[in-house]
């Protein structure tokens, strides 16, 4: 029946407690699956609630239904598959400020957060204008920093927001 959601035949993996590695083991997946236009579909559908279960069969394989950091990079990368091999959201973001200046107080909006579910819940408009813009996104990085959602790293993307240039 249309709008279920199965899990039938899917494997739930073990996975690892250290972000690292399950930012590596969830970027290994997706990018499994970046040529298959149906699965890339399906996982764009965890941005939104209502048709959320449509990724779950995806992401029964790697343990990421329930995850809020798991489902929206999962959608994210679906929605943008370019990535970057080094840099973090605010360098992305600063990138960005200089083609748009809501990108500042976008940024800022970002810094507020105090749990991952809401930065979550921020990002699908940074990730469509990286792609409007043809930016890419260190989705690793990224993914770490989410699992790892601290202080700490809300102090490294300011600083790479609004720090020196590096020569």
């Amino acid at each position: 029946m249309e709008g279920t959601c199965e899990l039938k035949g899917h494997i739930v993996n073990k996975t690892t407690t250290d972000p690292k590695e399950r930012a590596a083991q969830v970027l290994g997946f997706l990018r499994r699956h970046k040529t298959d236009r149906g699965a890339m579909a399906n996982l764009r559908c965890a941005l939104t609630d209502a048709r959320q279960c449509r990724a779950w069969p995806l992401l029964g394989e790697i343990d990421g239904i329930g995850d809020t950091v798991i489902e929206t990079v999962a959608g994210l990368y679906a929605t943008h598959s370019d990535e970057a091999d080094k840099g973090n959201l605010g360098l992305l973001c600063k990138a960005l400020s200089g083609e748009n200046n809501t990108f500042e107080g976008r940024f800022k909006r970002l810094l507020t957060c105090t749990t991952r579910e809401d930065v979550c819940a921020h990002l699908r408009p940074i990730v469509t204008a990286a792609k409007a813009k043809g930016h890419p996104v260190n989705y690793y990085g990224l993914t770490v920093d989410l699992l790892y959602w601290s202080d700490n790293v809300r102090v490294r993307w300011a600083q790479a927001f609004w720090g020196a240039e590096q020569v």
